[in-house]
């Protein structure tokens, strides 16, 4: 099962790995400050092996300046980064030249004349300098609401690529969180998905289908499907409100079924069918769906069995074993380590319901009003984190996420998701509140290794890549991450043993009707 709280921030390139999250006492490492922090303090900010000076001022209705010094030097890597882009995508081949040798007059002459090439410098300075900068210094800014607030003609006949460049930045400040009831108080009380008889029957479900792949399958004509069989089927599985457009991936024809392998319960709707015969009902998608977007919709399933299958099963014992796993000692050996397994991933459930239980919990003492702008930020992350998704499993193409990357699919998609959205904002509301007030931060030691590797990696896939993106949406998960890390550690966390089959289902309704604090 996956957090709720996992798609925070979403990545314009997805499966790279992420810089450990670490909780300091107190920030130590991220910023060096100099003074007091009081309504204007001056703070060296570190970031990207770069360095600024940052005047950081508190403004009336909640507002924030930043006066942000760049280094000259870091000016003079955007002369040579503008020129470089403009030789390549700009002039391109020039005869009589080779491409790291065209004159910078050509240069300048081929984008309009000085005026034009000193923007195109100025512009890439101020997007690095905002790039390294904001990620790190304004935390608690309001999603959209930075500007440059320096007057442009004064910035452009101030510039000059050899000296520091000061400019002045403005930002909205998230609202200050009003507590309903204190977060630390919240007691979270789950119940075990299983104990070790349950991951010992596991490891022999697992076994069985070991099994299945080495037996015979035989035809049966004299019964009905049971528990263990196999069936060729034809499937269609659509959604109620418009049946007519099946699921991408769930319409299939002469579809080989294994009943040992049924992830959508499709089983007990089918006991009994003979070849030739046909069945249709109504289900909900489970909560930890493989696709986010189905989860909890109402589909209607057509099944009709073609063929029906029973299985000769060869011995499980050591001769199997050193046959078909010889990485295995014994029979015996195989299976204690898929009841290991079975144990871990028992394990890392209760860890990933504990943390949907903390976003909900800590989400529900926030008694503050949600700006939209940071609802519509958060609901255009999750869209196309979301859609996405979709391609990376191979359920849709690229094309077909594009036709609904709109305004309207953007709005609709709020529209539906708006509670979950809504949680989600308060917990971001209340994260940052507990990170200022507990002293969380992130050390992003190794932060730039990671942009180049996500970098490279979206190259490979022919994928576009905004490093400033990439950046900030890093660290945002790394403080969200260290807030949930302090939160599973000074929170009462309360799991109490598994009650078997269908215990699971009255633990969830219970957690939902306990109150947020205790």
């Amino acid at each position: 099962m996956q957090a709720r709280g996992a798609n925070l921030a979403h990545s314009r390139c997805n499966g790279v790995s992420r810089p450990q999250a670490h909780v300091h006492a107190a920030p130590k490492q991220l910023l060096r400050v100099s003074g007091r922090q009081s309504r204007a303090s001056t703070v060296l900010v570190q970031a990207a092996k770069r360095e600024y000076e940052v005047v950081r001022e508190l403004l009336p209705a909640d507002k924030v300046s930043l006066t942000i010094t760049v280094p000259g030097s870091i000016c003079q890597e955007g002369f040579t980064e503008t020129v470089k882009i403009m030789r390549r995508d700009v002039v391109g081949p020039l005869k009589g030249f080779r491409q790291d040798k065209i004159p910078l007059s050509e240069i300048i002459s081929r984008v309009g004349g000085q005026a034009q090439f000193d923007a195109a410098v100025l512009e890439t300075v101020l997007i690095r300098a905002m790039g390294d900068v904001m990620p790190v210094h304004a935390a608690r800014m309001l999603p959209g609401s930075e500007q440059i607030a320096t007057n442009m003609p004064q910035l452009m006949a101030a510039f000059d690529p050899a000296k520091p460049l000061t400019f002045q930045v403005t930002y909205s400040r998230l609202p200050e969180v009003q507590w309903s009831s204190p977060y630390q108080d919240i007691v979270i009380t789950l119940q075990d998905s299983g104990n070790i008889e349950s991951d010992q029957a596991a490891a022999d479900g697992l076994i069985r289908q070991y099994l299945k792949q080495e037996g015979q399958k035989r035809v049966v004509a004299d019964r009905g499907l049971a528990r263990g069989d196999g069936a060729i089927i034809n499937m269609r599985i659509a959604p109620k409100s418009n049946p007519a457009a099946p699921y991408p991936g769930l319409e299939k024809e002469k579809f080989f079924f294994d009943t040992d392998a049924d992830m959508l319960d499709l089983t007990d709707h089918m006991l009994g069918m003979l070849p030739g015969e046909q069945r249709s009902w109504e289900f909900v998608f489970p909560q930890d769906w493989h696709v986010d977007l189905w989860r909890g919709q109402t589909a209607v399933a057509d099944i009709k069995l073609e063929e029906l299958f029973s299985y000769i099963l060869p011995e499980f014992n050591d001769e199997f074993v050193a046959q078909h796993y010889p990485q295995f000692e014994s029979a015996a050996d195989l299976r204690q380590s898929l009841v290991s397994t079975t144990s871990l991933e028992r394990m890392r459930d209760i860890e990933d319901r504990v943390k949907d239980a903390i976003l909900t919990q800590v989400s529900a003492c926030v008694a503050s009003p949600i700006p939209e702008a940071l609802l519509q930020a958060q609901g255009e992350k999750e869209f196309q984190a979301k859609l996405l998704d979709l391609v990376q499993r191979g359920v849709a193409r690229m094309e077909d996420v594009e036709r609904q990357l709109t305004q309207e699919g953007l709005d609709a998609f709020i529209e539906s998701e708006r509670m979950g959205l809504e949680e989600r904002c308060r917990y971001v509301l209340a994260a940052e509140a507990i990170a200022e007030e507990q002293g969380i931060d992130v050390d992003i030691e190794g932060l730039e290794e990671e942009v180049e590797r996500a970098k490279a990696q979206c190259k490979a896939e022919k994928v576009d890549f905004d490093p400033d993106v990439y950046r900030q949406e890093t660290v945002e998960k790394l403080r969200y991450a260290a807030v949930m890390q302090w939160l599973q550690q000074n929170l009462k966390v309360e799991v109490l043993p598994w009650g078997g089959e269908g215990a699971a289902e009255q633990a969830a309704a219970t957690q939902a009707a306990q109150p947020a604090s205790v």
